[in-house]
């Protein structure tokens, strides 16, 4: 048995969301405060027993926050379970749970609703808006109830579904409770943790405070009842030796003399009437069950040491192993019980946890017989998780969205994207939005282009550079699209344009025009590609230079920067002068040319990255670059990064330049709002590089 999806309705940063999972290992991935400790928590609401009972009893704060109003709104968790199979060990939870329909399939649903009576209420006032919204208003978190149903088969994700049944709040109409539709609803059930196994490990984030702690101790759930295995001889033994360990230490000498001083003190304190009697003895736990509980844990650096000290004596990331480890051992003895399933939750994983281990603690997750739920950050994690198997959560303002990057998608695809996520370890999912790029030239110069001319990185744009073979660019795009990953995705890539002329007659072309003319052909076929797999996809675009990313870096405006590089590729001057002229050519064949020739000469990776460290604020990026990365951002992208920006270019100009010259007679131009800034900004510098990033930017957003 396992779960298929989880739905949620209005629980905290979740207005309607559904999650997918498969058998084995599934992912949740998503930036902080995207929802994933929140998921889980939902999941823990129906499967963890060790979760307090009173846990179900919501607070007004796990409303989402997205609502207007919470007074009136119902919460609503559920679960969807397959394979029910008509085993013993499996009667309860399908008596409870499965539909009546053969299919194996069940539904576990929680919902926090009004109470009844409220209900009941509500349905009488819904005829008079005042007074329905006056009453509501009226409403506390101690006017609602949780109730468990099983079989439930109505999706309370669908507005018109939820209206139906839990009515609508912000109009003031509610429905009659005494028409409750059971098959909708589903019937009341008692909870189904108690036929399941639940195991969760939380964040590791202060894991010895967590293992010297009482409760949550996985070492004290190990060793609790481990007292009944142990020969009632060895435990009398052992029993009467603490309690002669006990009597020893209570007779010393030195120890009965301060017992005695305290009772002494007490008496001229407070008299002789009033003083009361003191003594100290040993209390060492004389019962096994005790005894054990007292035990230490003591490790050593690795395997092979012979020290064992203190689990304070060890790195983060090494008592996180040992965290781990014993949850999973926790998790074996749950797997030992007749439980009808096993689910092992796990938040976070890779905190402090070198990236080899990470992978192999990932690989290594037990998944035959159990459904493991792993939150992460990591790309290591993710990138060894099935595309199908991941949900990626992403921030929208007060709530989350949930996608499935692999709803849709077909085997061979779905396998494609995996072989090349597990080898390159892409953040293609964590990113809010992607630049797809094929060459060195473009990962090395994207970057480095942010931050000398926007004095940004990518990251604080919040998006990502991802190198990919040509060939493979449908293959990662697929990902991005309405019914999966709603983030842009642009995708850069070369026409290839001839820069030498190419006779009327291909049969009389040159071995160098044959090269020219097949590329052309290559790249004029890739873009009607590209064009047709990107048409009616709002999340993904291409962008394309005319001929590659070095002859359309020169014919921008940028000769200085190359020329600046020449003294890293020649030592003679006049080979230095040379190519200078033709750098600075208006030839722009001329200049395309030789740009390409010392890349060529260098190799295109060297040269990028020789090439970077000649930028600065009076680079311009070519329009294609610009387009790409304003469309890659443009979701998310706000003023006050905007403003950034500005303020970046005017600092890094010359006083006396052109751009600080546009705003000498703007007032205080610094302490305008971010709107009013960028607005002052681009009709005082309207073909700068950030007026035309933001004139790009608005015109995606249309």
């Amino acid at each position: 048995m396992h779960i298929t999806e989880l739905r949620i309705r209005h629980f905290r940063n979740f207005v309607k969301e559904k999650f997918r999972f498969r058998k084995g290992v599934n992912t949740l991935i998503g930036e902080n405060g995207s929802g994933k400790t929140n998921a889980l928590h939902a999941l823990r609401l129906l499967l963890d027993e060790s979760l307090e009972r009173n846990a179900v009893y919501l607070r007004d704060t796990d409303f989402c926050r997205e609502l207007s109003q919470w007074r009136g709104q119902w919460i609503v968790i559920a679960v969807d379970f397959a394979e029910l199979d008509p085993s013993e060990g499996c009667q309860l939870l399908r008596h409870t749970t499965a539909h009546m329909d053969g299919s194996q399939t069940g539904t576990c649903t929680l919902f926090f609703r009004p109470k009844l009576e409220v209900r009941k209420k509500l349905f009488e006032l819904s005829s008079e808006s005042e007074d329905t919204q006056a009453y509501l208003m009226s409403l506390t978190v101690d006017d609602y109830e949780p109730i468990l149903t099983g079989r439930g088969k109505g999706d309370f994700l669908d507005d018109v579904v939820y209206r139906t049944w839990a009515g609508d709040a912000q109009a003031g109409t509610f429905p009659n409770p005494d028409d409750d539709d059971l098959e909708v609803l589903g019937v009341k059930i008692t909870p189904i943790y108690q036929e399941v196994a639940c195991t969760f490990v939380k964040a590791l984030r202060d894991v010895v405070s967590e293992l010297r702690g009482y409760r949550g101790n996985p070492l004290l759930t190990l060793l609790r009842g481990m007292e009944s295995g142990i020969a009632i001889s060895d435990a009398e033994r052992i029993a009467g030796k603490v309690k002669e360990l006990n009597n020893d230490i209570s007779t010393l000498q030195e120890i009965q003399s301060l017992a005695t001083n305290i009772e002494g003190a007490l008496k001229k304190t407070v008299g002789h009437t009033y003083g009361p009697s003191v003594s100290i003895e040993s209390a060492l736990p004389d019962s096994m069950d005790r005894l054990l509980q007292r035990l230490n844990l003591l490790v050593g650096d690795d395997i092979g040491s012979g020290h064992r000290g203190e689990l304070q004596e060890q790195s983060l990331g090494s008592a996180n192993l040992i965290y781990l480890s014993l949850k999973l051992l926790e998790y074996e003895l749950k797997l030992s019980t007749d439980r009808v399933a096993h689910f092992f939750l796990i938040e976070e994983p890779e905190a402090h946890i070198h990236t080899h281990i990470q992978k192999t603690l990932f690989a290594n997750l037990p998944a035959k017989s159990t459904q493991v739920i792993v939150s992460t950050h990591s790309t290591h994690v993710s990138s060894a998780s099935r595309v199908a198997s991941v949900n990626v959560l992403a921030k929208k303002g007060n709530h989350a969205e949930v996608y499935q990057p692999a709803n849709g998608l077909s085997e061979e695809e779905i396998r494609s994207l995996e072989r090349y996520l597990d080898a390159v370890r892409s953040t293609v999912l964590f990113a809010k939005g992607v630049v797809l790029v094929e060459g060195d030239a473009e990962q090395i110069m994207i970057p480095a282009m942010l931050r000398a001319i926007f004095g940004v990185s990518q990251d604080e744009l919040g998006f990502s550079v991802i190198s990919a073979d040509a060939a493979f660019f449908e293959h990662l795009a697929a990902l991005f699209s309405e019914e999966r990953v709603k983030r842009p995705c642009a995708i850069v890539t070369d026409l290839d344009k001839a820069l030498i002329d190419l006779p009327v007659d291909p049969g009389k072309d040159t071995d160098e025009q044959k090269h020219a003319r097949t590329a052309e052909r290559d790249g004029k076929s890739r873009k009607d590609a590209l064009d047709e797999f990107a048409q009616d996809n709002p999340w993904i675009q291409a962008f394309y230079a005319y001929h590659t990313f070095e002859p359309d870096f020169i014919q921008t405006g940028n000769a200085p920067e190359v020329v600046r590089m020449l003294d890293s590729i020649y030592k003679n001057a006049q080979s230095k002068a040379n190519s200078a002229a033709l750098l600075e050519s208006d030839d722009k064949r001329a200049s395309g040319l030789e740009i390409l020739r010392l890349a060529s000469k260098v190799g295109k990776g060297w040269f990028a990255l020789a090439l970077a460290e000649r930028l600065d604020v009076q680079t311009f990026f070519p329009d294609y670059i610009l387009r790409a990365i304003a469309f890659a951002c443009y979701p998310h992208v706000n003023d006050a990064t905007l403003k950034r920006i500005g303020q970046f270019r005017l600092k890094a100009q010359d006083d006396n330049g052109s751009l600080a010259q546009a705003f000498a007679e703007v007032a205080d131009l610094q302490s305008l709002s971010s709107a009013d800034f960028l607005a002052a900004f681009r009709d005082g510098a309207p073909n700068d590089e950030l007026s035309l990033f933001a004139q790009y930017i608005e015109e995606f957003r249309q």
